[in-house]
């Protein structure tokens, strides 16, 4: 099985702060088509390139269309039932999470299909997570050069990002998982170091610290949890 985006899914969290459809039946909350067409825009807009990439027929891309419609009204009932208290956000957690979509397509998607589903996740996954890191570096840094800039972003997701993304655990462990961050955010910041003068460096501190910050707290409630 294709190694799981625990770690992605982790950091998404923290820097914001299956069947088909008619054998699963509509998710609870449904009403109407407005739920599925609300869904099925949301589809497209996130899932439209990697759908108009498969060779398959028109049925075939309906069913893959209609199984990730499913789980996008089931994120969406989850958030009004969080709204309106009667539901956690644990379970909207869960249901966001990308394993969850993945486990879903596991009956739907032929084993090529799903190895391009993995690669479309991924590489979307990894361009989104610079985007998070490049607007939290422009917010608490903004005197760093363009360079330097650049220099820290792909430093960062050399240690946090790509390449160190996946996780073979499917039970991954949200405390270990701050360490783990913690620890690769150390060895980041080592090399960054001796990259950059003293000035410089100062500045990317500000951005460092706030990922720490941030990574420390997580792992301070996830603790306070078990």
């Amino acid at each position: 099985m294709k190694a799981k985006y625990f770690r992605y899914y982790f950091l998404f969290t923290l820097l914001s702060c299956c069947g088909a459809l008619a054998q699963n039946g509509r998710p609870p909350g449904y009403s109407d088509n407005v739920d599925e067409q609300m869904a099925e825009m949301q589809v497209q807009v996130r899932y439209g390139g990697f759908l108009e990439s498969l060779s398959v027929s028109d049925s075939r891309r309906t069913d893959i269309t209609s199984a990730i419609a499913y789980v996008f009204m089931e994120r969406n009932t989850a958030s009004r039932n969080i709204s309106a208290g009667i539901a956690t956000a644990v379970t909207m957690e869960e249901i966001t999470s990308p394993n969850y979509l993945r486990e879903k397509l596991l009956g739907v998607l032929t084993n090529d299909e799903l190895s391009a589903f993995d690669q479309f996740e991924d590489n979307y996954l990894q361009v989104q997570l610079r985007d998070n890191f490049n607007s939290q570096l422009s917010s608490t840094a903004p005197g760093l050069s363009e360079a330097n800039r650049e220099l820290v972003l792909t430093t960062l997701m050399k240690y946090m990002g790509a390449g160190r993304i996946q996780i073979s655990n499917s039970t991954g462990d949200a405390v270990d998982e701050s360490q783990r961050q913690l620890q690769a955010l150390m060895q980041a910041r080592s090399e960054i170091t001796t990259q950059l003068d003293q000035g410089q460096m100062q500045e990317t501190e500000k951005f460092l610290n706030r990922i720490q910050s941030g990574l420390l707290t997580s792992q301070s409630m996830n603790d306070g949890a078990n």
